[in-house]
């Protein structure tokens, strides 16, 4: 009987959907939403639903164990600093500029970063860009070098609050509140204005952004019940069992 206990638990650790991740920097840390954007391999950047938002802080390097959820994000079990990075480097599309910063989007996190020495030089609005930032003392960014992937990227994403118009959408995150276009037949019946979302859009040759996917994010539960088109496995209780010790 213990063997056959013993097997059982090996098989229902196989089965879990987790997967074990390479160590990434913490880029942007959301405490009340209980969400970090961690960087990846190959300069890509993902959300990750964690309880140990609160212990985190931009420029530590973590390693995590953890599951992705339908819209993209990902759901940890476990999370862990293992040191601190001086800079980090990653991938985003260019939302804005002034004199002080750039905003970026980046796996659906809005990420601002200092732009002191290159405001006149650096790429326009709507461009593709890899980003080498310095991690200062105040969970703050500071830009050293923009390079141009693409002049006309695709689309993004963004996470944060919902407001509901008559064929556009607007998502305010901390940094940026952005203007999004509602195709024809798109059903928003399932959101309510101040929902906290996570929003993918294409972005057109004018430069113009239409909505291609929306889904809930306040939460891990919410973020795993699928688009727009109403899936749902509710199999996620958005627990995190990890910490920065």
């Amino acid at each position: 009987m213990k063997r056959l206990l013993v097997s059982l638990v090996v098989v229902a650790a196989l089965a879990a959907p987790a997967t074990a991740l390479a160590n990434g920097v913490v880029l942007k840390v959301q405490r009340a939403n209980h969400l970090v954007a961690v960087t990846r391999p190959g300069l890509k950047v993902s959300l990750v639903h964690t309880s140990a938002a609160s212990r985190l802080h931009v420029g530590q390097r973590v390693a995590l164990t953890a599951r992705t959820l339908r819209n993209g994000t990902l759901a940890s079990s476990a999370i862990r600093v293992v040191g601190r990075a001086r800079t980090v480097r990653f991938r985003g599309l260019l939302l804005a500029k002034s004199r002080s910063r750039l905003v970026l989007s980046a796996g659906g996190a809005v990420i601002a970063v200092g732009n002191p020495r290159l405001a006149n030089t650096s790429p326009p609005t709507g461009s593709t860009v890899d980003v080498t930032a310095t991690v200062g003392d105040n969970d703050d960014l500071d830009e050293t070098a923009v390079n141009v992937v693409s002049a006309d990227a695709p689309g993004g994403a963004i996470e944060g609050k919902l407001t509901l118009g008559t064929g556009k959408i607007t998502v305010v995150s901390e940094h940026m509140a952005l203007v999004l276009n509602v195709p024809t037949g798109f059903d928003l019946s399932k959101f309510a204005n101040g929902d906290e979302v996570l929003a993918q859009f294409t972005q057109g040759a004018d430069g113009t952004l239409t909505l291609t996917t929306l889904s809930g994010d306040e939460n891990a539960q919410r973020a795993d019940e699928g688009d727009d088109n109403g899936d749902d496995n509710g199999d996620d209780d958005g627990g995190d069992g990890g910490g920065d010790h």
